[in-house]
């Protein structure tokens, strides 16, 4: 027999697994939001002088334009990992991250995204490889590939005054959302940091 004590308890399970209260099912669809956030750290003491900077905004090629997060799972096949996204997209995300960085750089004057604000030089970026590495013949990486475009305002010189490509990939214990993530954040500071200073030792050159 059993106890009268017990009936509520056990009612309590029966109807906790027909209505699947807490279900490891139902938390799988919550939305989990993610950005990748870069800090520079200290503002540089000294700016250029009449050095305007346009940026464009960063493209994201169509593969990773998306806010779902990617991983690779094999040599030719990629795969969404919903819930998980970024809060904003891509575009949006990297080039705000971009700005910030360079407006605290001094390598310019200023750091402008307005097509109607005069420039001195325009600078294009793209995003091509975004996405947490899952293939089992490879070590667990978060990836970020980049590439750059400095470009003087002046429509008559089309050739880039400077250009560079850059891949970073961020060994991670393993390939999950929250790994993959903090690996991307890691990998653009160093990125960003790689670009400030290929675009300082540029114009150290060009200075007289």
């Amino acid at each position: 027999m059993i106890s009268r004590l017990l009936w509520p308890f056990i009612m309590l399970i029966l109807l906790t697994g027909c209505f699947g209260l807490g279900s490891k099912e139902e938390d799988d669809d919550v939305p989990h939001y993610y950005v990748i956030d870069v800090d520079r750290g200290a503002v540089a003491t000294d700016f250029a002088k009449d050095r305007v900077l346009r940026l464009k905004p960063v493209r994201v090629t169509s593969h990773f334009r998306g806010q779902t997060l990617v991983f690779r799972v094999g040599n030719n096949e990629y795969r969404t990992q919903p819930p998980h996204e970024f809060f904003s997209e891509p575009q949006e995300m990297f080039t705000e991250q971009l700005k910030r960085w360079l407006q605290k750089s001094g390598l310019f004057s200023q750091v402008v995204i307005d097509e109607d604000t005069p420039a001195d030089m325009v600078l294009e970026s793209a995003v091509t490889g975004l996405y947490g590495d899952q293939r089992e013949q490879f070590s667990p990486q978060a990836v970020l590939e980049m590439q750059f475009f400095l470009m003087s305002d002046d429509q008559n010189n089309a050739e880039p005054l400077l250009q560079t490509g850059l891949r970073i990939e961020i060994d991670i214990e393993q390939t999950t959302p929250e790994n993959v993530v903090k690996g991307w954040k890691q990998g653009l500071e160093e990125l960003l940091a790689t670009l400030e200073d290929d675009f300082s030792g540029y114009f150290s050159k060009r200075s007289p």
